[in-house]
């Protein structure tokens, strides 16, 4: 007991700033770094020999971050040498030497099934792991290839050398029906040629990087080959509006949260509207495309829609609670017309949302029953507007699960939402249907509350 209420001085590696904390509590950490500094590297007086790697821990002894030195692992090892060689492909570098695999010997049986269904090249076995079940060792691995990302594999042996075939195979089928040729010469430049451009001049694409919560980031690098290109924020703002304005447009239920780019499958159908010369895929679930000289951004719909909300001063800002692109109403637009809208496919045509005023609706139904208390009036203003959505009208559209989050909507056909002058007077039309709804739905819950069927 007396040992782990022991106290020692701790020194910040980078400050000198000293504490006294438990030392059970610091004990095996190489250096610690005290809270008023936030590096994104060891301390610079850290020793870190070639081959070793650091560990972070945080909030040691509440105040601060603890590193600590090892020697890496053969799976480490393999993971930095893979960022490296990424990082030296993308600047036309040579790739560093592969580290030695102390540990492949575990993998053997896998390699060896691998071996014998594909062959030994083609793929790596990035790190594999396994455990012993009723019918012998099962395993889970992760497997990078050539012909897509296979990801986390688990089973047998056998079982992942026959899954990791299915997924080559479907990713050839996938490639012979992409189209991903040159529009002049006809020359193959899909991801499992070997060339990355022809003689015409057209090039193999795809991209860099990308964000994982937002893959429209995907085409920043694109612009660079694409003539009359805007800029990526410009871009990217008409990619996320092509694709609710293109059909196939996916119809949501009434109260779905809806997710717009969710896919590189979308990104691909937009970009085939913007940039419709060049030819766009999905492949194993990645993008990519052939670009041929002189291809053009086009900018299509999306482009008139931002141009026409333009006009009455919308600009494109992406709601976080909403999760798709809206149009919100900048300084310069007339206060009588609604917070924000959006344009989507609808049939043959469009339908355009507009903001219903949550807040508002919400606001008027306490001012007339002050006394109800606030639960009880959320219940039944939630299942108004829930009979309201679930009634077939299809007038009223919530676009996130919670109604009160400011995110209720109206919904009406539109024939032209590219003519300004249309565009305003079907949003004045919109503002007149919420007016509409809260009377309506007010009313429902003055009845609702007083038992009134």
């Amino acid at each position: 007991m007396a040992d782990s209420r022991e106290k020692v001085s701790v020194t910040c590696a980078e400050c000198g700033y000293t504490r006294s904390v438990r030392a059970v509590l610091v004990r095996g950490f190489d250096a610690l770094v005290c809270a008023r500094h936030r590096l994104p590297s060891p301390p610079a007086s850290l020793v870190v020999p070639a081959g070793y790697v650091v560990t972070v821990t945080p909030n040691v002894a509440g105040y601060f971050t603890g590193h600590t030195v090892g020697e890496s692992t053969a799976a480490e090892a393999r993971s930095r040498w893979r960022a490296a060689a990424l990082a030296a492909a993308a600047a036309d570098r040579p790739a560093p030497p592969l580290p030695p695999a102390a540990d492949v010997p575990t993998w053997q049986p896998v390699v060896d099934a691998l071996t014998a269904e594909l062959g030994p090249d083609g793929w790596e076995l990035a790190d594999a792991a396994f455990e012993r079940g009723r019918r012998g060792r099962v395993w889970t691995v992760k497997i990078y290839t050539n012909f897509g990302w296979a990801g986390f594999l688990a089973g047998s042996p056998r079982r992942i050398a026959a899954d990791l075939a299915a997924i080559r195979d479907d990713y050839a089928r996938q490639t012979a029906a992409a189209g991903l040729t040159c529009p002049c010469c006809d020359a193959d430049l899909s991801p499992a040629a070997p060339a990355t451009r022809c003689g015409c001049g057209s090039i193999a694409w795809h991209p860099v990087a990308w964000t994982a919560g937002d893959l429209v980031s995907a085409i920043a690098d694109v612009l660079a080959y694409v003539d009359d290109a805007p800029s990526y924020e410009v871009a990217a703002e008409q990619v996320l509006l092509t694709c609710l304005l293109e059909p196939p447009h996916i119809e949501w239920d009434a109260g779905e949260l809806p997710r717009v780019a969710g896919t590189f499958d979308d990104i691909a159908a937009a970009l085939r509207v913007l940039v419709p010369s060049a030819r766009w895929a999905t492949i194993g679930g990645r993008l990519c495309g052939v670009l041929p000289v002189g291809v053009r951004w086009e900018g299509g719909p999306g482009a008139q829609l931002r141009q026409a909300a333009n006009v009455l001063g919308y600009r494109v800002h992406p709601i976080s609670s909403l999760r798709i692109p809206c149009l919100a109403a900048g300084d310069d637009a007339d206060h009588d017309l609604p917070t924000w809208f959006d344009v989507t496919a609808s049939g043959e045509g469009w339908q355009l949302r507009i903001d219903a005023e949550a807040g508002r609706l919400w606001q008027r139904c306490v001012d007339e029953h002050p006394d109800v208390d606030d639960t009880d009036l959320d219940e039944v203003v939630g299942d108004v507007l829930g009979d309201a959505m679930l009634s077939g009208d299809h007038a009223v559209w919530s676009v996130a699960t919670s109604w009160w989050e400011g995110v209720l909507a109206v919904a009406r056909p539109i024939d032209d939402p590219f003519d300004a002058t249309a565009l305003c007077a079907a949003l004045r039309e919109g503002v007149e249907a919420v007016a509409t709804l809260h009377a309506t739905a007010t009313a429902r819950v003055t009845a609702s509350l007083h038992g009134v069927k």
